[in-house]
């Protein structure tokens, strides 16, 4: 299917310029010593976080420890965790040779995974291969299967889904193959692996590394998690940018490519890239807003409303963003090696009057037309009207008369559209609500 691309230029103020946001720090911990993985449950009210070999359980609300978990018998820390809808099952990887299932309620061990492949034809015998290393491992939202990065003896990687109850390998993938997408002719090593919110979709990425003195773009993968054949692919960044963060609620996966933040509609297999001044990074989407936290190179995180198309507000608070809670708070990693619960302010949006560029859109709400008056001093003005979902309901290029034009929204049912109008290359987004 063809993909359609929508190249958007963002112009991006430096910190200097943006009025910090009145961020509360809700709560913060102590220093945690060898603090990786955070996770808050399906049910919102209880947080977990890796610490070593351990599980530490905290209260949403305050923070505080009200249990832990300590895993018996395991060599290495762990890194990553994943847990099902229900909240009860658990799958823990790292640098131990396997994935570890535990059952929450019962407070046990379930099994552990190893088993990579089977009988692989190779050097003119079957062959059984387990893992030294789990890169990476998601399990299924209902609890069925798990999908991972598995890695044997240092010098190969396996991207596999499997069973969990009978351990049977349903799908296995070697590092180094040709898949017809990506002009280099050898991977280099798969990086990470993972079910969508919801399981139709498992997201898998590719780092081929360098090809002699170049680097070669890495490809990832969206495969139906039903059939577990390649639904479409993508190219991102450069060596190993494992950082892919999935919506809850907009079947949106973000990714980056050097300077562009990259969006995809898992739907309908839309791409946009959105020019940042730097590389995208610690990309976080909240539950209940059509915007995303992410960092700019260094800075502190700034939230970016991805409908409007640009940074509506910024974030204090020195650290890591890792995810959201349900209330629409984050959680963060601090400089300190702490856990730190934030509220930010998602509500700073543009006005309908912008003073600086003369602009002015009424009536706002309205139930028809929008007039607009501005001061522009092109021959021309496009402007084009997005619905919540970032669909390009309307485009158009009209010549300019008078500085000022008269946009049509009887065609559209009631709700909240976004308009953006362009002058003098100058493109300004505003949110416009259509009344019945």
């Amino acid at each position: 299917m063809k993909k359609l691309i929508l190249l958007i230029a963002l112009t991006v103020v430096t910190l200097s310029q943006l009025c910090f946001a009145e961020d509360e720090v809700i709560w913060e911990t102590e220093k945690i010593s060898y603090l990786h993985g955070v996770l808050v449950a399906p049910q919102g009210d209880i947080l977990y976080n890796l610490r070593g070999k351990d599980l530490q359980i905290r209260r949403v609300d305050d923070g505080t420890v009200i249990d832990s978990i300590i895993m018996e018998n395991i060599p290495k820390y762990l890194y990553k965790m994943s847990i099902t809808d229900d909240g009860r099952y658990m799958a823990f990887s790292g640098d131990n040779p396997y994935v570890i299932i535990y059952d929450l309620f019962e407070r046990r061990e379930v099994k552990r995974i190893t088993t990579i492949a089977y009988e692989r034809e190779e050097f003119g015998k079957n062959v059984v291969y387990n893992a030294t290393q789990w890169i990476s491992s998601s399990i299924s939202p209902d609890g069925t299967k798990i999908t991972g990065i598995a890695a044997w003896g240092g010098t190969m990687t396996n991207f596999v889904v499997i069973d969990i109850a009978t351990e049977k390998v349903l799908f296995e993938q070697r590092r180094i193959t040709y898949d017809g997408y990506n002009p280099s002719t050898e991977a280099f090593e798969w990086m990470s692996a993972e079910f969508s919110p919801k399981g139709e979709y498992i997201v898998a990425q590719l780092d081929y590394g360098k090809e002699g003195d170049k680097n070669t773009l890495d490809s990832v993968y969206i495969l139906d998690a039903n059939t577990l054949e390649v639904y479409d692919a993508l190219l991102n960044s450069y060596l190993g940018n494992t950082e892919i963060e999935f919506s809850k609620t907009d079947n949106l996966i973000s990714t980056s490519h050097g300077r562009d933040l990259i969006l995809y509609n898992l739907q309908d297999k839309q791409i946009i890239y959105i020019n940042l001044e730097q590389s995208p990074k610690n990309i976080v989407f909240p539950m209940k807003e059509n915007k995303i936290v992410l960092r700019i190179g260094t800075s502190t995180a700034l939230i970016f409303d991805y409908n409007l198309k640009k940074i509506v507000n910024t974030m204090p608070y020195r650290g890591l963003p890792k995810t959201s809670t349900k209330d629409n708070n984050l959680i963060y990693f601090g400089m300190n090696h702490n856990i730190a619960l934030i509220k930010p302010d998602w509500n700073k949006i543009t006005s309908i009057e912008d003073n600086e560029n003369d602009i002015i859109i009424s009536p706002n709400p309205t139930n028809g037309l929008v007039n607009v008056i501005l001061d522009c001093q092109s021959p021309n003005i496009s402007y084009q009207i997005n619905n919540t979902s970032g669909q390009n309901l309307e485009s158009k290029v009209i010549g300019n008369i008078n500085n000022s034009l008269v946009i049509n929204f009887n065609s559209y049912p009631v709700g909240i559209y976004y308009l953006t109008i362009e002058c003098n290359r100058l493109p300004k987004t505003y949110k416009i609500v259509k009344e019945g």
